[in-house]
């Protein structure tokens, strides 16, 4: 199962009702953390995750309300003598910004109009596009492998499939019988889509990268700085969206759950009421981020 969590869902100022930017994915092993905003190490500990269980840190922007807490959280990772790999990757020059530490493996990204594949495995994938802001931002999708369709046993034993193989076709995997490369497809009833995806846009004014990465999304995690309260076009001079504008992408790229976060400081503790408002009779399946709000996506 892929687990969402929101460690905070605030833009630009800490509020008693949002934290800054940190959302959570975690998934057999992988725990992946998408921003670090101030106060990032209290939330996790909150929701009971060490810093030493982070496999990837990736970082949308070099605004500081996304990466304030991360050499903090960095810190105290040398403190607890961390000696597993840990992944950083974000819009380049964040390598400047780090210390040259034995875990630390940086990946730095430059612009792309083009969606481009940063890790690529038989378990998950990550991917990102240059989204909208006034500097360089990646909007990433995260892909993890789920089982492609219903596992038929009867096709399987009439291939000749050894037991203990099984479970790698279940998963999506190619295996080889003798000389024969049997295909997740020659054993199952129904091939659906292969992946679980969550895409997140870090800042961002609405536009076709955005929907370019978020097609079939089944999380798609958006800008909405803004209500409709706001002029459109000073809102994405600034590189923000507003709820509408999220809404509006979300319908273009067919994503299965809108998820509405990096809400502007000037709504007040009845933003909750006010965004789901906006934007549920637009699109039925949106929520807003809340600090500690899960999301569970089981394979289908």
């Amino acid at each position: 199962m892929v687990v969402i969590t929101f460690l905070g869902s605030g833009a630009a100022i800490p509020s008693v009702w949002r934290s800054l930017p940190g959302i959570l994915v975690t998934h057999e092993g992988l725990n992946i953390l998408m921003d670090a905003g101030e106060g990032v190490q209290l939330r996790l500990q909150e929701v009971g995750v060490s810093p030493l269980r982070l496999t990837h840190i990736l970082i949308s922007h070099l605004h500081a309300d996304h990466f304030n807490g991360l050499l903090g959280l960095i810190a105290t990772m040398q403190l607890l003598n961390r000696v597993t790999q840990l992944t950083i990757i974000g819009p380049a020059p964040i390598r400047d910004w780090l210390p040259d530490l034995p875990f630390l493996n940086v990946i730095e990204l430059h612009e792309s109009s083009q969606e481009r594949v940063i890790i690529g495995s038989e378990k998950f994938e990550i991917h990102y596009i240059t989204a909208y802001h006034n500097l360089l931002d990646n909007a990433y999708s995260l892909l993890f492998k789920k089982p492609v369709g219903k596992f038929n046993p009867r096709k399987a034993k009439e291939l000749g499939v050894p037991i203990h193989l099984w479970r790698r076709l279940h998963m999506g995997e190619s295996v080889r019988v003798g000389n024969r490369l049997i295909t997740p497809q020659d054993v199952v009833d129904n091939v659906g889509n292969p992946y679980i995806k969550v895409v997140y846009t870090g800042d961002t004014a609405p536009g076709d990268n955005v929907i370019a990465i978020s097609r079939s999304a089944d999380v798609l995690i958006h800008d909405s700085t803004y209500l409709d309260d706001m002029d459109m076009n000073e809102v994405h001079k600034l590189g923000h969206s507003t709820c509408i504008d999220a809404v509006n992408d979300a319908v273009k790229a067919g994503v299965n759950l809108l998820a509405l976060t990096h809400v502007s400081y000037r709504y007040g503790m009845d933003y909750w009421n006010r965004f789901m408002s906006c934007a549920v009779p637009r699109f039925p399946r949106s929520i807003v981020a809340l600090n500690g709000l899960k999301i569970d996506l089981a394979p289908s």
